[in-house]
């Protein structure tokens, strides 16, 4: 809707009528004009009053029904940082003429990765017999953007609870407690999987909890290296020894930072001597390492302190792994409140952040380097909301979630996190995509919506095998926790992209027109970007934020039953648009609940 200027004045001239016959004017006494003028000007008082009124009522944001407050919010009471009126133009924002130095290693190859949850590998793979080519169509796509297929991590709680069986004939076998797996055998079978995914690499992780407190865990680590490796040659990124040992249910007395230290040291030792005997190039130089110490972080041992006590004094730990989620679905988590919600994005990852600035001192967390280079910090299992989804209402699976991975992974980019493995099991409400039907939750197979950010972050990141962009997080005045941006940079100082994500909950089931917004970003003119330069628009879109289907970026639909997953370029959707920058600035118009990346070219 256009707005009337406070300051325009239209103008005409008045015509001169016919006179009347005998060519007089019919004269008024002077008291009956006096009457008719403030008659006239009280009429004009009152329109425009209503009209400034209803305008004024239409146009606020916290009495709108899609404003983005929370269900207790009342009209009166908006919070501080609500965001700009629908339909309005976002205060612009100012890009950096160059990309500030970090301290953190760089961006690595396959910054978009994946973390299986060890025991559900074989429902994400298949086997020699039988793989899951859905799965690999959807690594395949992201690969085709960021120039490497997706890292695959296999680990996770169940890594620690399973043990290695010869004669197992199946993949995986265990018991059920409260629907989780338990008392888990894993066969040769299993090890198949790492031929299902031609190109991609893996991350295995090896049982520390049992080989720590039982003879039969010990033997089980013993037996399982040499399967592994052979499955694994030319496919390792690097092995992992437990997961989330800081969670351990032990004593303190007999589980602490001196007793980690030995017991890791102790099985990573056992691990190479196998290595050694069965597959000699994976046991030194540069094919051999581990991903560590995989910390939760919110108790029990101290990273600092391990590392101080010895963890990486024989120079094997070639990466830190951390995990981190959100938070746990609770009934009162929301939509806006818990995922679509920036300042969230932030909080959430502060002590992730604080945690890599007090390891990033290479004499501490890479002591053998002679070149004293730090060691890539990595996010090696991370999602959403933990538990589920409150009753009757689904956070994980709906197009909200996908524009949370956007700015979630974007924002651990610009913090200098190298890679980040989001995590998926067979039935898991975040994932990214469902590959085998589960019928007891009335699960089928599927894309999900985080998927399709998946790529979207791909797409931003760009072929990483060709030049490695710095992710710089661009402040949005006035949009609060409802909106990020992002600008990635090549050499420090050349602009490619940038990408905005609205994130102010629109639901498709509220029957109301969907609002949008301008965001406008001004272009320094050291950045060499000048007036008529073109730039490419790619968005990602859905009905609404509620929504877990009908979902394309750029155009495309990845679902499942349009083509196994392969792209499939729907013909209802507009691409190809082209912005123009002009005065120095390129605006884009969004609607709530969108992204879009724009490329310069």
């Amino acid at each position: 809707m256009e707005r009337l200027s406070s300051h325009g004045e239209h103008t005409a001239e008045l015509s001169k009528g016919p006179r009347p016959a005998g060519g007089r004017l019919k004269r008024y006494p002077f008291k009956v004009i006096i009457a008719v003028l403030i008659t006239i000007i009280v009429v004009l008082a009152l329109a425009l009053g209503l009209y400034f009124g209803l305008h004024n009522r239409n146009s606020s944001s916290p009495s709108s029904p899609n404003s983005p407050t929370s269900p207790s919010s009342s009209p009166s009471t908006a919070p501080s940082n609500s965001p700009s009126p629908s339909g309005s133009n976002n205060p612009p924002a100012t890009l950096l003429a160059l990309a500030p130095a970090s301290s953190f290693p760089a961006i690595q190859e396959s910054f978009v990765s994946f973390a299986i949850e060890f025991y559900f590998f074989p429902d994400f793979s298949g086997n020699l017999a039988s793989p899951n080519t859905f799965s690999n169509n959807l690594l395949d796509n992201i690969g085709n953007v960021s120039g490497t297929k997706p890292y695959i991590r296999v680990g996770g709680n169940t890594q620690d609870l399973a043990i290695y069986d010869a004669a197992l004939p199946v993949a995986t076998q265990a018991t059920y407690s409260d629907g989780h797996p338990g008392d888990i055998s894993i066969g040769p079978s299993f090890f198949e999987g790492y031929s299902s995914f031609p190109g991609s690499k893996f991350i295995h992780g090896f049982n520390l909890k049992n080989a720590t407190n039982s003879d039969a865990g010990w033997e089980s680590l013993v037996n399982e290296v040499p399967v592994a490796c052979k499955a694994l040659d030319g496919k390792l990124v690097w092995w992992e020894y437990g997961n989330e040992p800081d969670l351990y249910s032990r004593p303190p007395s007999t589980w602490n930072t001196s007793t980690y230290v030995d017991d890791w040291h102790n099985g990573t030792a056992a691990i190479q001597q196998q290595l050694s005997s069965y597959c000699p190039d994976m046991s030194s130089g540069s094919q051999y390492g581990f991903v560590g110490p995989s910390l939760l972080g919110t108790s029990g041992l101290s990273p600092v302190q391990l590392f101080k006590s010895g963890l990486n004094d024989n120079g094997e730990v070639k990466q830190y792994s951390m995990h981190h989620y959100m938070g746990s679905a609770t009934d009162s988590a929301t939509l806006q409140s818990s995922l679509m919600n920036h300042t969230a994005v932030t909080t959430k990852l502060a002590s992730i952040l604080t945690e890599m600035s007090n390891l990033n001192t290479p004499s501490l967390i890479n002591p053998t380097n002679a070149a004293q280079n730090s060691i890539p910090f990595t996010l090696d299992e991370a999602n959403s909301l933990l538990n589920g989804a409150p009753a009757g209402l689904d956070l994980l699976s709906v197009f909200g979630s996908a524009l949370w991975t956007v700015d979630y992974m974007l924002y651990c980019a610009s913090i200098g996190l190298s890679r980040v493995h989001m995590q998926q099991g067979t039935g898991f409400l975040y994932n990214s995509w469902q590959p085998v039907a589960v019928p007891a939750k009335n699960i089928n197979i599927n894309t999900s919506p985080p998927y399709y950010g998946n790529v979207a972050v791909a797409a931003m990141l760009g072929d990483l095998t060709k030049a490695v962009p710095q992710i710089v997080n661009i402040p949005l005045e006035g949009m609060g926790d409802y909106a990020s941006a992002y600008a990635a940079y090549v050499n420090g100082s050349a602009l490619i992209r940038i990408a905005v994500v609205d994130l102010r909950e629109y639901n498709a089931t509220s029957g109301i027109p969907r609002p949008s917004s301008n965001y406008t970003f001004v272009l320094p003119s050291s950045l060499s970007i000048s007036d008529g330069s073109k730039i490419a628009v790619q968005r990602l879109m859905a009905a609404g934020s509620d929504v877990n289907t009908g979902i394309t970026w750029d155009g495309w639909s990845y679902a499942y039953e349009l083509s196994n997953g392969q792209p499939v370029k729907m013909a209802n959707v507009t691409t190809g648009e082209i912005l123009v920058v002009s005065g120095g600035q390129v605006s884009v118009n969004m609607v709530q609940s969108s992204a879009v990346i724009l490329s310069f070219t």
